[in-house]
């Protein structure tokens, strides 16, 4: 009866040897970012959800969310200025204002593309550290040795 019970423990032990909420990770791909809880691929919307748990990584991702739509938006104002910029080029006019607008409205689209990007990782991140419940580990306790919950 004492061996079961010390295969029982044993079995235990091995089964739940970490509990530990399942991470995300992020990766580029060539349409675009993929997402992966563990080694299982996961949809944008996958993520939206499961950050949803977490107040502070949601936050993150919203403020990603809003930095990307500003960027795609200053992205289409530098479209329209380089159309400008071409048509005044072949009607032979000044092209310094459309340049001016170009440059500037380049320069907003990465910067808010990028900070987008690095909220991004910051959400998962933020998540990803606060979802980690504990480990049980097999070690010295208050009475003698057994399974441990360590937080």
């Amino acid at each position: 009866m004492k061996n079961l019970y010390l295969v029982l423990a044993f079995t235990a032990f091995v089964a739940v040897n970490k509990i530990n909420a399942q991470e995300i990770t992020m990766f580029p791909g060539f349409f675009g970012t993929q997402y992966y809880e563990d080694d299982v691929k996961i949809s944008k919307k996958q993520v939206e959800s499961l950050l949803l748990k977490d107040p502070e990584a949601n936050q993150l991702w919203k403020k990603s969310k809003k930095h990307m739509t500003i960027g795609l938006i200053a992205f289409g104002a530098e479209v329209g200025f380089i159309v400008w910029q071409l048509n005044r080029s072949s009607n032979n006019e000044s092209q310094t204002v459309p340049l001016i607008g170009v440059l500037g409205t380049a320069g907003v689209s990465i910067g808010y593309g990028l900070s987008a990007n690095n909220l991004k990782k910051k959400a998962i991140l933020n998540y990803n550290q606060n979802a980690d419940v504990g480990t049980i580990n097999f070690g010295p306790t208050y009475n003698g040795i057994g399974l441990v919950l360590q937080f």
